[in-house]
């Protein structure tokens, strides 16, 4: 039997919760107004999604780290607990996240790398690598996009790729003797595998965890 992700079985139960709420409300067994109480907590919608997308993705943190604070920042707004116009405090976090993926070396690149990280906030980045000992890596993408060709790499046995996309877009070229197989959360997103099956059974096996909120990213031969 298939199991749900537990990051999508999550977010499937807060939406659960929010509709259990609204129709105690509508039979009125409890008191409760929904359009107000999302008027005042709607931020933590997006609180959630970083959460999830941080459990989901870990190794690939840049992004859901954007978002959990961009969501903490309209919360805290909405409360009365920070007088700042919100809109001006997203350009400094993004040149923050900026400066850290630069001190944590994401965006190094190589063309013998086993492992490829990258993380692009407004640019674009390519990265290839012809190891024949390639063991994964962490892809995030807020709002630019990442082109990874793996077309000349070797795997011994499996290999792990956490993706993070945001309003941006994420393409992984694969040689066609791997399997892939591909798996996340889509939150006004998705993934799209054009990838063909090998013949060989006990082929290597790459597989990718993709979190895509309003992006894409794309798997082919």
């Amino acid at each position: 039997m298939n199991r749900r992700p537990l990051s999508q079985a999550l977010l499937g139960a807060f939406v659960v919760a929010v509709g259990v709420a609204a129709l105690l409300g509508q039979l009125g067994v409890v008191e409760v107004s929904l359009g107000e109480l999302f008027s005042t907590y709607w931020p933590l919608v997006i609180v959630a999604i970083g959460l999830v997308a941080l459990f989901a993705v870990p190794r690939a943190w840049i992004g859901p780290v954007f978002v959990i604070a961009v969501g903490a920042f309209f919360q805290l707004d909405r409360l009365d607990l920070i007088d700042v116009n919100v809109w001006n405090l997203l350009w400094p976090i993004g040149i923050i996240l900026v400066g850290l993926t630069l001190l944590t070396r994401l965006g190094s690149r190589g063309d013998d790398d086993d492992v490829i990280n990258s993380a692009v906030i407004w640019w674009g980045s390519e990265r290839r690598t012809r190891s024949q000992a390639f063991r994964g890596g962490s892809l995030s993408a807020i709002m630019g996009g990442i082109a990874v060709d793996l077309r000349q790499a070797g795997l011994a046995d499996r290999a792990d790729i956490a993706v993070f996309v945001l309003w941006g877009g994420v393409e992984i070229k694969v040689p066609p003797t791997w399997r892939v197989r591909v798996s996340g959360l889509p939150v006004l997103g998705g993934w799209d595998d054009k990838t063909i099956a090998p013949v060989d059974p006990h082929a290597p096996e790459l597989n990718v965890h993709v979190t895509s909120i309003m992006g894409g990213a794309e798997i082919k031969n």
